[in-house]
């Protein structure tokens, strides 16, 4: 017979339960020996609170990959390892593994309730119940300023920006000044800079450090750490989040190193580790969008084509390409360039892209786009009649051509 305990996401409160056997009559844990086996499911936030509240609970492998780094580097015993996002507590799995059951545990949440559950499932771990946003210091979170410190947990991120579920975001979290970010996760990083963490061990979306303006908007905190170990993968993993539409999570370990940290060059260059064993690179791909213009802009063309703003892949799945009626987020192509809107229009209609690519921007092959150009015009303008008027199909040899071209762009050797 199974025993069920509710946890949370160490954000934000929501809800998990962790079901384990009987053991004589013990009471269960979700922890054996030194590994966590949780089984997490969501049930206590719908999906408005999700949006606004950042929260998706952590998969348990997840939890143990963050201990198995801790204690290959020797983080155990006089360390105190904090969670200051902690909603139920499930990062406090790790005060019940062998290595870490000396350390001291330190827990944070600006809900109330959470934190009443997490202190009876954690009784040893010290918790505070306050907004991690403001009036930012050790102090604040019971923690002394020489204090050996790691940071854990899977901060909440909630771009305000976002076109994503944005009926239901709200952006009314109060932050102080030196943290403010339009994103909750980005401006939790800068927390953990500020309370000057020896180590970070955290998830958090892959755009941050793969996106220039995002990692310039974190840069406080990127170029105080290096990354030591890092995993990424899909968020489909975490449960409630879309099926369709998966966009590369990383679960990695950050060490400081004040003014010696991470440079957008150095991310640029670095070699990604998938879950699923798969390697890549930034620097290892061409972008068509190098050459055109992504967002609208003030000048005018003769004939006016007009396409739709461009951010990364995820985006292009959501949106149109080709657009008819001026709007806000109408984009005038230069003519010049229309070869490569028209490459856009294919890439949308043609790839199969894995999940880790989501926040890219359009990769192609510079060297090789001269041998497709025509074909990729032809097929973009069939596709969109009602922008260019009545067009001959493509040939088949030509979307045979154009569909090869792209499978060489995702599977580049990298």
């Amino acid at each position: 017979m199974a025993h069920c305990r509710l946890h949370t996401h160490p954000i934000s409160g929501l809800t998990i339960a962790i079901v384990a056997p009987f053991i004589c009559g013990a009471e269960p844990s979700a922890s054996v020996g030194n590994k966590i086996c949780s089984i997490n499911v969501q049930t206590h936030l719908g999906v408005a609170g999700r949006v606004n509240l950042g929260s998706f609970y952590t998969p348990a492998k997840y939890v143990n990959l963050v201990a198995n780094w801790l204690r290959q580097y020797g983080i155990s015993d006089t360390w105190t390892i904090a969670d200051l996002s902690c909603g139920y507590g499930a990062f406090f799995e790790l005060s019940e593994l062998q290595d870490f059951t000396t350390c001291r545990f330190v827990g944070n949440d600006i809900d109330e309730d959470a934190i009443l559950t997490a202190k009876r499932m954690f009784p040893r771990v010290e918790f505070t119940v306050q907004n991690v946003l403001t009036d930012v210091s050790r102090e604040k979170f019971l923690l002394s300023e020489n204090e050996p410190l790691v940071i854990v947990g899977n901060p909440p991120y909630n771009v305000v920006t976002s076109q994503i579920n944005q009926k239901l975001k709200k952006s009314d979290v109060a932050m102080d000044n030196d943290v403010k970010t339009r994103d909750l996760g980005m401006s939790s990083l800068l927390v953990y800079n500020k309370l000057k963490a020896d180590y970070v061990a955290v998830l958090h979306p892959l755009s941050y450090l793969t996106k220039k303006a995002n990692f310039n908007v974190a840069s406080r905190f990127f170029r105080n750490y290096e990354i030591l170990e890092h995993t990424v993968f899909s968020s489909q993993e975490f449960t409630g989040t879309s099926k369709v539409v998966g966009f590369p999570i990383i679960v990695a370990l950050y060490s400081r190193a004040e003014n010696r940290g991470l440079t957008y060059q150095a991310i640029q260059k670095m070699a990604f580790q998938t879950i699923e064993g798969f390697q890549f690179s930034l620097s290892k791909f061409d972008y068509v969008t190098d050459h055109i213009k992504k967002y609208p802009h003030k000048n005018r063309y003769d004939p006016e084509i007009l396409f739709y703003t461009m951010r990364d892949i995820n985006a292009l799945k959501r949106s149109r390409t080709f657009i008819k009626e001026r709007i806000v987020n109408a984009v005038d192509v230069d003519p010049e360039q229309l070869k490569y809107y028209c490459y856009i229009d294919c890439f949308k209609r043609y790839a199969t892209i894995p999940y880790w690519m989501g926040n890219f921007d359009i990769p192609f092959i510079e060297d090789e786009f001269a041998e497709i150009q025509d074909a990729v015009v032809c097929d973009a303008k069939y596709h969109n009649q009602e922008v260019f008027g009545k067009q001959p199909a493509p040939k088949i040899a030509d979307v045979h051509r154009i569909r090869a071209y792209i499978r060489k762009v995702l599977n580049q050797e990298n």
